[in-house]
């Protein structure tokens, strides 16, 4: 009984999702379709197994069930998710090749009454699209990020499309199993259904959590806009590379007053009195706070995620934001938000900007404060 309450939930989110992502995709212009046909699968799918199981009808609905041969258009549908996931690429006509040969297996279904799909050949179809996935997860762990941006939405599909991967292989695996054990199979699919349909609850909790995968790119950047600045991560709670043999004495000696110090320096970098005048660099920031500057070098070199002049250019970006958000653009222009800002010059404070925010100055004005 669990097992059908969860798979009737499970139908229910994920039909609730896909209504969600059609009553958006005009705002998404990078709405993955594919999604949105797995998604209406799964939750069709556990709907009417559920209730199948809890006897609230007698009558079959599932395609599946009528015609098992279906199931081979589901294979290239995973993989071709993957692919715009992870390609961000709308390709048609190519994507329509990959569904030749299911097209042709049910023409002979349906008009060669003794025709077959060999097992071997469903094994061998599904196995390839797997490898294919799994390809295309390979170059997604070896892209590289270009912004602020790039990395808060990338890290979101990472872990996405490797939730979907595992599920992906469950789903090769027990179809296969289905096949091959046709006459001595231990488990029955509605069992199948409800045992899956915990890992698939899983995943749509995490979608849940991260509308970038459910709404797109543009629902990411709002929430970038209206977060405050101390999102962005600078320090390390620990070293981020092996301390080298020249820095140990040093760094020894540092060590019991580390935590104390990076605080400060967190306190010091959201100070609107040292940003307005001062660019934080390793001098200044020893001169504030009276810390030897060897110490704060060694700080900077282990413990901070970014090089000294792009750890320069980002407060001075985080400040401001600060500023965009306190209306400070109601009474002067970007110019002089560069300048207030300490930016040597519009274009290098709009090229900083962009850098670490994902696009520039007046498109985060004009997308999240409607002014400029």
């Amino acid at each position: 009984m669990f097992l059908h309450i969860t798979s009737l939930l499970v139908g229910f989110l994920c039909l609730l999702l896909v209504l969600l992502m059609l009553a958006n995709a005009r705002f998404n212009q990078q709405k993955n379709i594919y999604l949105i046909i797995i998604l209406f699968i799964v939750g069709a799918q556990r709907f009417i197994h559920a209730f199948e199981a809890l006897q609230l009808t007698h009558l079959t609905y599932s395609p599946l069930k009528i015609r098992p041969i279906i199931g081979l258009f589901i294979i290239p549908v995973y993989y071709l998710f993957f692919r715009r996931l992870i390609l961000n690429k709308v390709e048609v006509k190519k994507e329509v090749i990959h569904f030749i040969a299911p097209s042709l297996f049910l023409f002979f279904d349906l008009f060669f009454k003794q025709y077959s799909v060999s097992y071997m050949v469903f094994l061998f179809f599904s196995s390839a699209y797997f490898l294919g996935i799994l390809g295309l997860m390979r170059g997604l762990f070896r892209k590289r990020t270009r912004n602020m941006l790039e990395m808060k939405t990338n890290k979101a599909i990472r872990n996405w499309a490797t939730i979907m991967t595992i599920i992906s292989f469950m789903l090769v695996v027990s179809s296969n199993y289905f096949l091959f054990s046709a006459t001595t199979v231990k488990i029955t699919l509605v069992d199948f259904y409800g045992y899956s349909s915990f890992l698939w609850l899983v995943a749509l909790l995490y979608l849940l959590q991260n509308p970038v995968i459910v709404f797109g790119e543009n629902n990411l950047i709002k929430q970038i806009s209206v977060s405050q600045t101390q999102d962005f991560l600078i320090w390390s709670v620990k070293p981020t590379v092996k301390i080298q043999e020249k820095d140990k004495v040093l760094y020894a000696q540092m060590t019991p007053s580390i935590d104390a110090t990076l605080l400060k320096i967190q306190q010091l970098q959201d100070t609107p009195d040292v940003l307005k005048t001062k660019n934080l660099t390793v001098e200044t920031i020893a001169k504030e706070l009276k810390i030897p500057k060897s110490h704060i070098a060694i700080l900077f070199k282990y413990y901070c995620l970014y090089s000294v002049n792009d750890y320069i250019n980002l407060i001075k970006v985080k400040y401001a934001i600060s500023l965009i958000n306190s209306e400070f653009l109601n009474n002067y222009t970007i110019a002089h938000l560069g300048d207030h800002c300490l930016f040597k010059s519009r274009f290098t404070f709009s090229k900083n900007f962009k850098k670490f925010m994902g696009m520039s100055v007046t498109e985060y004005v004009v997308l999240h404060t409607n002014k400029i």
